[in-house]
């Protein structure tokens, strides 16, 4: 019961780390001035790979993963990206009501191809405890 409980906090607090992170990349939009372009998917892979980037970083000073449960390092790979999403997408959808040049569609996916990238490569490649 006690291993069950440590392995629930450590994933919700890697679930959180990973999800918040993606947060600050949206700060420059509350400025923006003209119109996003419709299609991102250059955006998207830039950002995934930044998200790798930042994870490889990761990896040099944090080897270890703190969720050692396989089960749910894999259900961090699946619904940590979607959650990054859906909150960025929030937060822009907020945003765009005081500035119409703001695409809510937009942040969904770059959040969640950054935070995949994060999440991708520690999943790969972090070790777990």
């Amino acid at each position: 019961m006690e291993d069950l409980i440590i392995a629930i906090l450590q994933g919700l607090l890697e679930f959180l780390l990973e999800i918040f992170s993606s947060i600050p990349f949206d700060l420059p939009s509350i400025r923006r001035n003209r119109q996003e372009p419709e299609t991102v998917a250059n955006k998207c892979c830039l950002w995934c790979l930044i998200g790798v980037g930042l994870a490889s970083l990761s990896i040099l000073f944090l080897k270890h993963t703190w969720i050692s449960h396989p089960a749910l390092r894999i259900a961090n790979l699946i619904v940590a990206p979607l959650t990054s999403a859906f909150i960025s997408e929030a937060i822009a959808r907020r945003r765009s009501r005081k500035n119409r040049f703001i695409i809510p569609r937009n942040h969904f996916w770059q959040a969640f191809w950054f935070t995949f990238g994060i999440v991708f490569t520690r999943f790969a490649y972090a070790i777990p405890h």
